[in-house]
């Protein structure tokens, strides 16, 4: 096919939707359109569904159930209003259609072009130029509010400070916040704020419609707001809503309770931040502490090694193990002296006469036992018999006995006397 190039780009139907829908949120701001309601469909969602339309076209639109809760105009077939919001892409069915922020009848038209002039004309004036902002207080502790002392939004206001942990001084400066003489009253309460050495000031109001915002709309509050000397906080209507009181203030605020919440928020991270010092005060002078406690500890060690007590202590342990040592040295001296002295007796013993004498007197006495062994007695004990002569002479052999004369025999306990009757026999 000749008119498709290889460098040609080919997007998907979903690559192709996301590129579109890029392209309307970046090309086409948010805007006001007037058209006639029609198919208007509430669904369980919270989410409203409806049709603008006219003599030449019809856009479809969605009315989020988020920002449902600020508007106050009711929807019916055939009204026809003023809706603000952003057009967007519904990818899946290819089909662009209006996300409404903001509803209000058509025949206040004329007070939204009114609000446009004069928004135009205070913002050339430099009323809302940011150079002009006074910086928030840090931690105000003393909080003005203009407000309407009966409508739910000072009770919502109070309320969450208190729950948030604020601690202060509310002072509720009570004005009308809606109708013909809302605007004076106003007025007249910022300038007798200026009186109370406040550190902020609040102008709070509920949702509405912009004819009911419209008193935070004139010019007179508008600028009084910017001249105000105390800091301010417009929170005025739902987050959808503006009104030039917004501008002019040094802050806004989405609702009350969102100013409620920026104040105490502060206030908690003031507090949390405090807190964090002082732990770290507190782990700072530990720190310290423990530091000085050692560094005394070392000094009272090193003062109790130096102290004339420990020096005397420790000369009598010296003395002590010197003396031991001397002790030792002593004892060691003596036993070796008494061990010499010992091996020169051994010596001069075997020396001795004494010695030798005693040797042969137990010589003699070995050789007394043996004589007493051999002795006639001792053989007599042993049942030997000696025979004698008539002499007492031994007769040691037979042929020696006299034949015819008698002769003795000895035994051990006595003699007897024997004649030989018989002829001696050899053995």
């Amino acid at each position: 096919m000749g008119f498709l190039k290889s460098s040609d780009e080919i997007l998907s139907v979903g690559e192709f939707s996301s590129r579109f829908k890029m392209l309307l949120a970046t090309s086409i701001p948010e805007l006001w359109i007037r058209g006639e309601v029609s198919g208007v469909k509430l669904y369980p969602s919270g989410h409203t569904y409806f049709s603008l339309k006219d003599e030449n076209a019809v856009l479809s639109a969605v009315l989020f159930k988020n920002a449902r809760r600020g508007v106050s105009v009711e929807l019916k077939e055939g009204m026809k209003i003023l809706a603000y919001g952003a057009i967007s892409l519904y990818e899946a069915r290819g089909s662009y259609q209006m996300i409404v922020k903001a509803i209000m009848p058509d025949g206040f038209g004329d007070l939204a072009m009114r609000f446009e002039e004069l928004k135009k004309k205070l913002a050339k004036e430099g009323l809302f130029d940011a150079e002009n902002k006074k910086k928030m207080p840090f931690l105000p502790r003393k909080i003005g509010i203009i407000t309407s002392p009966a409508g739910a939004a000072v009770r919502d206001f109070i309320s969450i400070l208190r729950r948030r942990g604020w601690k202060g001084e509310i002072i509720v400066l009570p004005s009308r916040v809606q109708g013909a003489e809302a605007a004076m009253e106003i007025v007249s309460q910022i300038k007798k704020a200026e009186s109370l050495d406040l550190d902020l000031l609040v102008l709070a109001r509920g949702g509405g419609s912009l004819e009911d915002l419209w008193c935070f709309n004139e010019e007179i509050v508008a600028r009084a707001v910017a001249a105000c000397k105390i800091p301010t906080i417009s929170a005025v209507g739902h987050e959808v809503d503006f009104s030039l009181c917004d501008f002019a203030s040094d802050l806004r605020a989405e609702t009350p309770s969102g100013a409620a919440e920026y104040i105490s928020s502060e206030f908690n991270l003031a507090l949390e931040n405090f807190a964090n010092l002082k732990n770290a005060v507190s782990e700072a002078v530990k720190n310290i502490l423990v530091k000085a406690r050692e560094k005394l500890e070392s000094s009272q060690i090193l003062f109790r090694a130096s102290s004339p007590q420990n020096k005397l202590n420790n000369l009598s342990i010296s003395l002590d193990e010197t003396e031991s040592r001397l002790r030792s040295l002593c004892l060691e001296n003596i036993a070796e002296k008494k061990h010499s002295l010992s091996q020169i007796y051994a010596q001069f013993k075997g020396l001795s006469p004494l010695g030798t004498i005693a040797v042969l007197g137990e010589k003699v006495e070995a050789c007394e036992k043996q004589l007493e062994l051999l002795s006639v007695e001792s053989v007599l004990s042993r049942g030997f018999a000696i025979a004698l002569d008539g002499d007492g002479r031994i007769i040691k052999q037979t042929k020696a006995a006299p034949k015819d004369a008698a002769f003795t025999l000895k035994f051990n306990d006595g003699q007897i006397g024997v004649i030989q009757t018989c002829k001696a026999r050899k053995p």
